[in-house]
């Protein structure tokens, strides 16, 4: 599994609704990457807002920078963004610890999107405009 994470995300001022269109433009698409697995945001007591999106593989991740519609928006970005961060990484141990016992094993199913997708959330996915994780 390959998990990307971002934060530090920074929209230039008035160029906030611009940021909104392009990531409901945006979603849909990595979600229908063959081998997405799940994009949820978090944001910690003080403030600091992260992203996590969930590939099968590297070849997933690879389909999902390389996508077309996402390249254009990747031009664009500089026009929208002052900053954002982005690290991916391939997990290489997963395990789940439960009453004492810790099994472990491949741990895909526990993240595999479940709810659609809701345009305009309060936390943009901003990674699938990041350019190369």
């Amino acid at each position: 599994m390959i998990i990307s994470l971002f934060g530090e995300v920074v929209v230039k001022p008035g160029k906030e609704a611009q940021e909104v269109r392009l990531t409901d433009k945006l979603s849909p698409i990595l979600r229908s990457i063959p081998g997405f697995i799940s994009s949820k945001n978090y944001r910690a007591d003080d403030g600091e807002e992260i992203g996590i999106i969930r590939m099968a593989s590297r070849e997933a991740l690879d389909a999902w920078v390389n996508e077309g519609v996402h390249g254009s928006a990747q031009k664009i970005a500089d026009q929208i963004y002052e900053r954002f961060w982005v690290q991916s990484a391939e997990t290489f141990r997963e395990y789940t610890w439960e009453n004492g016992k810790r099994t472990d094993g491949e741990l895909t199913s526990l993240f595999i999107e479940r709810q659609p997708w809701i345009p305009n959330a309060s936390f943009i996915d901003v990674t699938i405009l990041g350019g190369e994780p």
